[in-house]
């Protein structure tokens, strides 16, 4: 259809763009205008012959390749755009009706504003009125139309050809102004004297033309090429017909006004371009027969825009991209001729009429329109680049190079032609997607964003080779085992804030064996899983898996989660115990009643994805419920996990973690930048005495400003005669705390490392036979040979007693300022708690030699059975005095033992330590995670 439409152009036009713009400059806007139309052209050839293209046009390609959200706001301004065509042409039309019968110009019809606006308006409503008759009327009358067009443009081209060789005219400018000028038959010397520019003022809007306001201009005429594609809902073969016509049109067109702007510029002088746009009119011998096509043209045009407009807004009711909003457009006759759109549209129409400048809304229209082209040509190079099997057009004859080109030159032509009315509509585009993507529900048409993504996740996983990790870019990348997600939310959203950017999985084990069932049951166990990772708007993936025991399904995920250099590094387990599990569906935020997904009408959609996960997950299993999974289990997946290379991490009373904001919680507050060494306590001012009797200490300013605390317990509380220098796991805990710290939520929160220390031994107060130095040498032996010593990476730290306590707490601030972890120290007696350690309260027991200590201190977690209540208690006292009130605390976690008898003793002394505290987090780490090298 858009071969119907260059009589317009032809003749209103383009005397404009030869008589500013001169024959090369002229040619070269048209040559450009059919560039970025000819490349766009190939791109809409492509998406619609890939499959089957519904009403709607280009709106109908882009929302179906780039999604609802872009495809929404580019048919928005589409619309709009056709609706402004529709008006130039109109006001085209006018202004035609108006030099040939008005007033100003020796006819008989009124002109001015108001009467040019009524003629207008009449011409709008007769449109209108035939687009009421459907589509059908409207091709015969477009057919009737190209007949018109033939015979009149064929006379107008005869009229460059005068008898005589010759002929003189009258230009009238207006009622007291006439122009006599000599229109030639075609020659050399009219021909040079229009070849170069001559930009001067433009009567219609009183501004200086330019090189591209009158391409603008120009444009306008071009923007056809959409008209087929937007009639696509009424074409009977839409892949077939839309490619055959818009290359037909374009090229048709495309000679055609070249043909016509050189005939122009050999026969008619300048100033007759440049003064009077009708001129075909004035030289012709027959100016009504001119005059009937251009009325043909123009109505063709402007009613072809008309009833375009009406389909794409038909369209983008249909598919309820604004919801509700356009539901009364959706509204057909008997026929399916969308007649309140047709209303609509016209209204618009009629109301963009008012303004009455054609070259005026020439600008903003052609912005929309290019701004339409680069969203097509971007719809079809995003499919070429995606690489989708389901991407083959029988249409070949484009690549990515044409699509890029397309899509560039469509946007330089943008900036060019108005840079504030591009500026501005590519802000409304971003609005208008952002809102789009918040308020429209999934519409299941795929997204393109999604193929390429996976494109360049492929790629750039292919080249994260797991063999060029370091320590200095280590970060947690968390595989948390998750039985029910009604009693673990606050975990959940706790080790989000915890992954630093690093991989974060939720796994579930469904118990079972697949022979014995008619389906694989993690297939329906996926999508709630990821409906609740949406509902807590937390940054995780999924991973579920059939097995007939929960520790099989853990070894499972261990091994196969994750993807080439991104596997998780840290396996996060609930802490075991008979409490009853809470219920986080009935108090948390996110799963209330009036936050049941705010986009859907259940009445439509049925249950709202609140109430599909509170059906799908049942209520936490009571205190005496029957577990799925045992002690020794439990444990055993520990062990597991450890033997795998994995940090593990036991988390328990998280559900007390208030959750995010924790500013709002816990009242963080944030301090100015300090040097590390300002913000590290020490404490020299606390009296000795204190220390040396193993009294209980109060850490000055901990509580003072209500601040928030996360302590780290670095050594093993269960293995005092080891605990002398911090291993992995003591790192590894503070560098999760020092994660911990970087988040926004936590950022106020302060960093305390608690020492426990033996006064005792710290100032010579143990036998004189040399035991005090024996142990220290015992355990320092003992770190080098399990832990290689200390290096570049922070693996092991000796804390020596023999030179007291004050060189261990300087040994370990400097480790942490090494660190560039920001922390307070605190020394923490325990002499009255270890006293009540077996290895200690065994009659008698005094090591003789190196061996004795270091045999020891390897044999203490083996024997969960020897530490006795009391002493447990004890260390549970300690933590509720020094660490009741932090946020959360991370506690060394010891290697489960060998013997696999001995795993509920060693879970029951971990749960004796922990009882009555709040979030506590048990670390066990077996890899280097920290680094003293730049």
């Amino acid at each position: 259809m858009g071969r119907f439409l260059f009589m317009v152009t032809a003749s209103v036009c383009a005397g404009f763009v030869v008589g500013q713009a001169g024959l090369l400059q002229g040619m070269a806007v048209f040559f450009l205008a059919y560039f970025i139309i000819g490349l766009t052209v190939l791109s809409v050839c492509a998406i619609s012959t890939n499959g089957a293209i519904h009403g709607g046009g280009a709106y109908y390609m882009i929302s179906r390749a780039l999604g609802p959200e872009f495809g929404g706001s580019v048919g928005l301004l589409f619309f709009l755009a056709n609706v402004g065509s529709s008006s130039v042409y109109l006001l085209g039309l006018v202004e035609s009706v108006v030099m040939d019968f008005g007033q100003e110009y020796g006819g008989s019809l009124p002109t001015g504003y108001w009467p040019e606006v009524g003629y207008g308006s009449a011409f709008l409503l007769l449109l209108m009125l035939i687009c009421q008759f459907g589509a059908a009327f409207y091709t015969r009358a477009i057919f009737l139309v190209l007949l018109i067009v033939a015979v009149t443009y064929g006379a107008a081209i005869a009229s460059l050809f005068p008898s005589g060789g010759e002929r003189s005219v009258v230009v009238v400018l207006n009622s007291s102004m006439h122009l006599n000028v000599t229109v030639h038959a075609p020659n050399l010397g009219t021909l040079r004297s229009n070849l170069n520019n001559d930009y001067l003022v433009d009567y219609t809007t009183g501004d200086v033309a330019t090189f591209f306001s009158v391409f603008a201009v120009m444009f306008n005429g071009c923007t056809g090429i959409m008209a087929g594609s937007n009639m696509s809902g009424e074409l009977k073969d839409p892949s077939r017909s839309i490619p055959r016509g818009t290359l037909t049109g374009v090229a048709f067109t495309y000679c055609i006004y070249n043909l016509t702007a050189f005939l122009i510029s050999s026969s008619c002088p300048r100033l007759l371009l440049q003064y009077d746009y009708g001129f075909l009119r004035t030289i012709a011998p027959f100016p009504l027969l001119v005059s009937l096509g251009v009325y043909a043209a123009a109505s063709s045009a402007s009613l072809s825009c008309l009833i375009g407009a009406s389909r794409v807004l038909y369209a983008l009711a249909c598919d309820r991209i604004f919801g509700h909003m356009l539901s009364p457009l959706t509204v057909t006759s008997r026929s399916g001729n969308p007649w309140v759109a047709v209303l609509f549209t016209w209204f618009l129409v009629q109301c963009v009429t008012f303004s009455g400048k054609l070259n005026s809304i020439a600008g903003i229209v052609t912005t929309c329109f290019l701004l339409t082209y680069a969203s097509v040509n971007l719809a079809c190079l995003a499919m070429e680049w995606a690489s989708a099997p389901n991407f083959r057009p029988t249409f070949r004859l484009f690549s990515w190079h044409t699509c890029l080109g397309g899509l560039l030159g469509s946007l330089a032509m943008m900036f060019l032609v108005n840079p504030f009315i591009a500026l501005v509509s590519l802000v409304a585009l971003s609005i208008l997607t952002v809102f789009l993507h918040y308020q429209t529900p999934d519409m299941g048409w795929g997204f393109i964003s999604q193929a390429l993504i996976y494109h360049q996740v492929r790629k750039y996983l292919l080249k994260l080779d797991i063999r060029k990790e370091h320590v200095k870019f280590w970060r947690p990348q968390i595989l948390l085992l998750v039985a029910n997600p009604r009693g673990a939310c606050g975990l959940i959203r706790f080790l989000n804030h915890l992954k630093k950017g690093g991989l974060y999985v939720l796994g579930h084990v469904v118990i079972g064996n697949l022979d014995t069932m008619p389906y694989d049951p993690v297939q329906t166990e996926s999508p709630s899983w990821l409906a609740l990772i949406d509902q807590l708007d937390v940054k995780a993936f999924v991973e579920v898996t059939l097995a007939a025991s929960v520790r099989e399904g853990a070894q499972h995920l261990l091994r196969i989660t994750g993807l080439g250099g991104m596997k998780p590094n840290t396996l996060v387990m609930g802490f075991y115990d008979d409490s009853q599990s809470h219920d986080w569906f009935l108090s948390d935020g996110a799963f209330a009643d009036n936050a049941e997904n705010r986009s859907h009408e259940a009445s439509v959609c049925g249950p709202t994805p609140v109430q599909q996960l509170r059906t799908h997950f049942p209520p936490p299993r009571g205190a005496e419920a029957v577990r799925l999974l045992c002690e020794s289990e439990y444990v055993a997946i520990i062990n597991d996990a450890i033997k795998m290379g994995r940090n593990v991490c036991l988390a328990r009373s998280f559900h007390r973690y208030p959750g995010p904001p924790l500013q709002n919680r816990f009242r963080l507050l944030r301090r100015d930048e300090t040097p590390l060494q300002s913000t590290i306590h020490s404490d020299s001012e606390t009296d000795t005495s204190d220390l040396e009797t193993g009294a209980s200490v109060t850490f000055p300013d901990d509580d003072d400003d209500g601040s928030v605390t996360i302590d780290v317990w670095p050594l093993d509380l269960l293995r005092p005669d080891a605990a002398f220098y911090l291993d992995v796991c003591g790192l590894l805990a503070l560098q999760l705390a020092c994660v911990l710290g970087m988040v926004p939520a936590w950022r106020g929160a302060r960093l305390r490392v608690l020492l426990p220390v033996e006064m005792c031994l710290g100032v010579g107060h143990k036998s004189s036979d040399g035991a005090s130095d024996c142990l220290n040498d015992a355990t320092e032996q003992t770190a080098n040979s399990e832990l290689g010593g200390m290096g570049t990476e922070a693996s092991a730290s000796f804390l020596p007693l023999r030179d007291g306590v004050r060189e261990a707490e300087v040994r370990l601030r400097k480790l942490l300022s090494g660190l560039r972890i920001r922390a307070t120290v605190h020394t923490v007696p325990w002499d009255d708690v270890v006293a009540l350690h077996w290895c200690r309260s065994d009659s008698g027991w005094i090591p003789d030699s190196v061996e004795d200590v270091s045999g020891v201190a390897k044999t203490i977690a083996g024997v969960p059975e020897k530490l006795c209540t009391p002493y447990i208690d004890a260390i549970n006292g300690l933590l509720r005095r020094t660490s009741g009130a932090a946020a959360i605390r991370l506690l060394y976690l010891p290697r489960p033992p060998s013997d696999q008898r001995r795993y509920p003793a060693y879970l029951q002394r971990l749960h004796q330590m922990t009882g009555h505290l709040g979030p506590t987090l048990f670390v066990h780490g077996v890899d280097h995670v920290t680094c003293t090298d730049l």
